[in-house]
């Protein structure tokens, strides 16, 4: 399930709340936008603190809330999903439609359906990409958000973003390592 992010903050330096990483995320959509605007919106939360991580998932049927020392957690990981699959599709069917029109004798049809294949697939590629944040409990139970970009909240977190979260949490984990 692809989320979109409602409130984004990272920082190697905490908040007041002791927060160095904060996201907040919705289900995409837009009928999840509308019932984001009734506070009726399942919605999705990953902090990290100096010595817990907080995942939080919640909707209209109830709420789960995982709060994990820091010791507990193995591993943090990220990464990015570009959608080939979805602008093949586009692709191959604009070029469906072009060869129709070619067999047609219409080529102003089959140049305009095939230009318009490669720019749509074009686009779907690039703007549809999904990126994926998540901690893996020491019991290995994975706890992570697929994020999207967000066109009504006009919130998107770069790959370079969720790299420096890793880091931050790194260093975390290195500042509890010395003091044991």
């Amino acid at each position: 399930m692809s989320l979109v992010v409602k409130k984004f903050f990272v920082s190697p330096t905490p908040r007041e709340d002791g927060v160095y990483v904060e996201i907040l995320a919705r289900e995409s959509g837009f009928f999840a936008w509308l019932f984001a605007l009734l506070k009726l919106d399942p919605n999705f939360c990953l902090r990290i603190l100096y010595d817990k991580v907080c995942y939080e998932s919640s909707s209209i049927f109830g709420f789960t809330k995982v709060i994990m020392p820091i010791h507990s957690v193995s591993s943090i990981y990220f990464g990015t999903v570009r959608p080939w699959k979805k602008a093949l599709f586009w692709f191959v069917l604009f070029a469906v439609g072009a060869y129709v029109a070619a067999q047609m004798q219409e080529m102003a049809w089959t140049f305009g359906l095939t230009v318009a294949g490669i720019v749509i697939a074009v686009l779907v590629f690039i703007l549809n990409r999904e990126l994926t944040i998540g901690v893996n409990e020491v019991t290995d139970t994975p706890y992570e958000m697929t994020l999207k970009r967000s066109i009504i909240e006009g919130q998107e977190i770069s790959e370079q973003k969720l790299e420096e979260i890793t880091q931050i949490f790194t260093a975390i984990l290195d500042a509890h390592k010395a003091h044991t």
